[in-house]
């Protein structure tokens, strides 16, 4: 059989829904299964891995909750070509069992968001919008804070403000990386905007437009500076915050 067509391998010592599933994952990793592609039918599949049709149900449904597949009733079952909103975010759920140290989570975000920005650089062409997308997103974290909006709110519209930098880095994984690892960060942001919200500060305004200033020198050492200091005011915040303040 030719190298490039996908055959999976000797069954290792895994459940059978669980040895479908690294056969499917490694077909992917190998690029003999492609985004897009229909998957072998559940008949071709149980004789393919020598499993039962429950084991293959089972594994092509798991497969679907973490966005891997797609099963289309009477069509058959196809691997997404994109990453879904409705994806089950595995990212997640790595770093929570991980349980990263504050110096991890600080060390972390500053690296990536260096790279990002730098980046974009790359690609200058693209920095005027980009600009001119994120002042809008500060005048209206300004504005929801004027108005007295929730905690939600502040943080979704912060999040959207690190949303624009990844998705005009040019780089789809690390967009893909950083944007779920934003949604990790997200209980985090809830609750250093609470306290600065409790404290009647509004330090993320201040620092995103320290930050989007620096970028329009175009001179990325005063960049890491501005973003050193924003992660900085994110630390502090963060060691200092009374954790048992609820959510909304």
């Amino acid at each position: 059989m030719s190298d490039s067509v996908w055959s999976p391998r000797s069954k290792v010592q895994l459940s059978a829904p669980d040895f479908v599933i690294s056969q499917i994952k490694q077909g992917l990793i190998e690029q003999k299964l492609k985004p897009g592609e229909r998957l072998p039918s559940e008949t071709e599949l149980v004789d393919l891995m020598g499993v039962s049709r429950g084991s293959v149900r089972q594994a092509m449904k798991a497969l679907e909750t973490l966005g891997v597949v797609s099963i289309r009733p009477g069509d058959g079952t196809y691997i997404n070509d994109s990453v879904s909103g409705k994806s089950l975010n595995m990212l997640i759920f790595a770093l929570l069992l991980a349980r990263p140290s504050l110096k991890d989570i600080i060390d972390f975000r500053y690296a990536l968001e260096r790279d990002i920005i730098e980046l974009i650089f790359v690609n200058e062409s693209h920095i005027d919008d980009l600009l001119i997308e994120l002042e809008k997103n500060i005048e209206k974290q300004q504005s929801l804070l004027d108005e007295g909006a929730s905690i939600k709110a502040l943080v979704e519209n912060d999040q959207y403000f690190h949303f624009l930098l990844s998705q005009n880095c040019g780089n789809t994984l690390i967009q893909i990386i950083y944007n779920f690892v934003m949604e990790y960060y997200g209980q985090f942001m809830f609750k250093t905007t609470t306290r600065q919200n409790f404290l009647g500060e509004n330090h993320t305004v201040r620092d995103h437009r320290q930050l989007v200033e620096a970028m329009k020198t175009h001179d990325f050492s005063k960049v890491k500076l501005a973003l050193k200091y924003t992660v900085n005011t994110w630390q502090q915040y963060m060691r200092e915050e009374d954790f048992s303040i609820p959510p909304e």
